[in-house]
């Protein structure tokens, strides 16, 4: 697709836009998304974006706000 036009002003040269199909996976109460142009691939994404933030809490526990310990501690809720 090519954009002519932007805000009614003609543009001197049209740009192109590729539209993708996109998924999303999300968990909402944590606010960790994966995307990709296949189901599998958004929640691939989603998974390691749940295993990068398990292992960056574990790491110097000091180093939280309040608000930090209240997302770490709502996140590994949903480990045993």
């Amino acid at each position: 697709m090519l954009i002519n036009e932007l805000f009614d002003k003609k543009l001197k040269k049209p740009f192109e836009v590729k539209i993708e199909k996109l998924y999303i996976a999300e968990n909402e109460d944590l606010e960790i998304y994966g995307e990709g142009d296949t189901e599998e691939k958004a929640l691939e994404e989603l998974k390691q974006a749940f295993i990068d933030i398990y292992e960056d809490l574990l790491t110097d526990e000091e180093a939280y706000t309040d608000n930090g310990k209240e997302y770490r501690d709502k996140f590994l809720s949903y480990f045993d």
